[in-house]
Parts: structure tokens; sequence; C-alpha cells
């Protein structure tokens, strides 16, 4: 199925404030300042890099910013910006940037062989006589590696290059930090788990097999100082869907030992037909309750993650389109091979809290791993609004992910849905052979003859 098309707008519906991230920064690549009265004019500020999911390896970065007049999204004209960069509190370069229509673009191109940083305006010798087009060549030991980039931006002109202002912004970007490890799982065997930072480098990844708990660290200063200006941290796990230990319903996540909430840990299984992908994002609260709550404030972030001994039912879904919102859970809450599971789903109204639609068509399928169809069944939800259930005979000879579709919801052909899950093996206690049973019990018989025999 087709789902990357309604990602952002799922994402949006399901966690409202995450629209909202990139308007205070410090964890995506790219913030929108809140608008600021500059004279008469309400101004935002916007910088976004580009692009946006890279390897560690990229050959070059684009950065952009732009000011704009809030009321009518128009850059504002002859505009002159004074931007420094920093990362981990180093300074980086600083420089006078100029832009006839208010939009700036620096191509920046990471370069270890020097320790000067070159910057030039593009248009040659005879660049500023022509006028500013606002693109820059920046070269140089900058951006060659991936994490949470700080601007210091002082406006100097807007609207006119006689019109001098002072105005100062503090804006950040995260360029993705991508790494991939390989885990041994003594059910699952070796999986490759990749970890996408958008903060800093991660470090000392490690995997608990008996625990079925991985671990890693992040650097992060504590001070007081940066906690006023951290507004999330955002770390992306990408889970191969045959790791079924880890495909679950719900996640356990601290940090220094610190059980983070459950609205900290999100599950995308819509981006990907191969992989999970679990967000962990601390917003500004949850990063001042951990420091608050630990006992020793060691300049970094450990992270855990773990399946939970808890079943986060119901599931909620939305459809593809956005029209419906599938609500399921099941019973037991482990689902075993060669046993029944009973299913119950809800067809809810995506607007509405726990408003079911009225009765429509459903498919309602169970597709081993990705491709092989287990279980189909037609039918209409309850008119009453009451959950429909549908009884799932498990085959004794197949474990491992399976995917829980529904489709077809009222007929429409993109109203579909899909739900991870995991058929285990069921727990089989051992049996004694009748024979194991008469030895055994002769010589308990022969115990107790030789214990009379010795007392007299």
């Amino acid at each position: 199925m087709k789902r990357i098309t309604i990602l952002l707008t799922v994402l949006c519906m399901a966690f409202p404030s995450f629209v909202f991230l990139s308007a205070y920064g410090d964890g995506l690549a790219s913030e929108i300042l809140p608008p600021a009265l500059i004279g008469t004019k309400n101004v935002t500020l916007s910088i976004n890099s580009a692009p946006f999911l890279i390897d560690n390896n990229h050959v070059g970065t684009q950065i952009n910013f732009i000011l704009q007049d809030a009321s009518t999204q128009e850059p504002f004209p002859d505009a002159t910006l004074a931007v420094s960069a920093f990362k981990n509190d180093q300074a980086l370069f600083g420089h006078v940037f100029m832009s006839d229509s208010g939009n700036f673009l620096f191509d920046v191109s990471p370069d270890n062989s020097t320790d000067k940083i070159a910057i030039n305006e593009e248009g040659g010798p005879f660049a500023g006589l022509l006028g500013h087009g606002g693109s820059y060549q920046i070269k140089g030991p900058i951006f060659v590696s991936g994490g949470l980039y700080k601007f210091k931006i002082e406006v100097l002109t807007l609207g006119s290059y006689d019109n001098q202002i002072s105005k100062s912004y503090n804006a950040a970007i995260s360029i993705p930090i991508t790494n991939q490890y390989q885990v041994n799982d003594k059910d699952d065997g070796n999986q490759a788990v990749t970890v996408i930072a958008y903060y800093d480098q991660i470090g000392n990844f490690q995997y608990d097999s008996d625990k079925k708990q991985m671990s890693f660290s992040m650097p992060f200063n504590w001070s007081q100082d940066n906690l006023k200006q951290v507004s999330v941290v955002h770390q992306e796990l990408k889970i191969p869907r045959s790791f079924t230990s880890f495909i679950v319903t719900k996640y356990d996540a601290s940090v220094n030992g610190i059980k983070l909430d459950d609205k900290a840990v999100s599950i995308d299984d819509y981006s990907s037909d191969q992989y999970r992908i679990v967000h962990l994002i601390l917003y500004k609260q949850e990063v001042n309750t951990i420091a608050a709550q630990q006992q020793n404030s060691k300049p970094e972030m450990d992270f855990t993650l773990s399946p939970s001994n808890e079943t986060a039912f119901p599931i909620t879904q939305y459809t593809r389109n956005a029209q419906y919102k599938v609500s399921l859970s099941w019973d037991p809450p482990k689902i075993l091979a060669g046993q029944t599971t009973k299913f119950s789903f809800q067809i809810l109204d995506p607007y509405l809290v726990n408003k079911t639609v009225d009765s429509i068509g459903y498919d309602f399928s169970i597709i081993a791993g990705k491709n092989g169809l287990m279980f189909h069944q037609s039918g209409t939800t309850n008119s009453d609004g009451s959950p429909n259930t549908v009884n799932v005979n498990f085959p004794d000879n197949y474990t491992g992910p399976i995917t829980i579709g529904f489709e077809n919801l009222n007929g429409n052909s993109f109203s579909d849905s899909e739900i991870s899950g995991t058929v285990s093996k069921p727990h089989i206690v051992p049996e004694f052979p009748a024979g194991a049973l008469i030895i055994t019990g002769t010589m308990f018989s022969l115990i107790i003859t030789l214990s009379r025999f010795s007392r007299t």
C-alpha cells in the first residue's frame, strides 16, 4: 500500500505538536522563528537545510535564510544579515551577507584539507556592482558531520539598504547523523538497526539479547544556559520488521535511568515496508524533568529502548486518506502459533473523540510478513457502534511478523490501514514420558526403603 503521501497529514492529526517542531528548531532540519515587530512590520525568519536526510559522507549542504512579512509571506528586499555559526559552542564562521530579494542561499562545501574558511558571493568580481543575488559559496572545515548547528543572526538592513536596523535572532538546525548497527538476538538472529540522530553523534550502542534492550549515549550539556535553549531532542530508530522481538505495540524508553513519558515514544509503520520507525522525541519540558530528577549529571544522555511488558491497547491508526481512524485490540495480547486470537476493532471518526462512524463495509486481512495472505474476511461494521470481532486460527507452522490490514472501508480503495504484529512460539511445558515417571517412582520407593533399613 502507498502510504507516504499522507504521512505528514497523519502525524499532524495524531500528534498536534509535531507540526510545530520546526517553529522552534533545535532538532529538525528547518526552523521558522515566531514573528517579531521590526519598525511597523511583523517579520519572521525561516532557515532550512537541504537535503533533509543525508548520510555521514555527504558532499555538501545548502542553507536557506528568508526574511518574510508575516502577513503576506513575501520576502523583504535589500536585506543585510550578519550571520555567525556555532557547533558545540565552537565558532565556525562569521560574515555579513546581502540580498536584494531577501532570500539568502548558502552553498556549503565541507573541506578538511584546510583550516581556513572561504566565503564568496556568486557573481565573481562584479558581485555587488550588479546587485546582490543572495547566493554565497562557503568552503572549509565546516558541516563535515551531522549534528546540531546554531546561528546568531543580526538583521542590519531591511526593505532598503539605507534602512539600518538592529534586530537579533537565534536559530538552530539539525543535520541528521545516520549510523547502522548489527545486533545478534537469540530469537531473531542477526539484525541491522539504524539510528538517526538529529542532535549530536551517538556512541556506545549496545544490545542485550536477554533483556531485549537497546542502549546508546549522546553528548549533552545539562547546564541551565543550555537547557534554556533546547526545545527538542530527537532520535529515530529504524527496526527491521524481521526483528519480531521488537515489533510490539508499546515500548519502554529511558534517559539517564529516568523513564520517558509514553508520549515521547511514537511508532511509524507508514513510512517503510521494510522497517518500523520509532521516534524518541524529548520536548523542553521532558528534558527539564530529566535534569531535575537525575541523580548524577553526566555530560551525556544515556538512552534505552525495550519492548514494554504492557500492551498498548487499543492501537489506533489513521487510514491512508485520513478519512477514518481504526481502533484495534486482540486477545490474548500475545499472538501464538497454533492458537486462536480474537481481534476487536472499531472504525472511528478521525476528528471526534471515540465517535464511531455509521455502519460501513470493510475487508479485514492477516498477511504473513508483507505478502503472504493468511486470513481474509469481508463484512460490515456494527450499526450500534459496538466493536466488531474476528477470530483467527493461526497455523502452528508460522512464527514471525504479520500485517493486520483494513481495506476498502466504505468501498473506498484509498481508505486502508495497516498495523504490525508478531506471531510468537507458544511456551511449551516439557512432558515426562511414562517410563521416566515409573523410574522416578521406583527410585523414590527405594530411597524410602533404604532409609527405613538404616534406622533398624
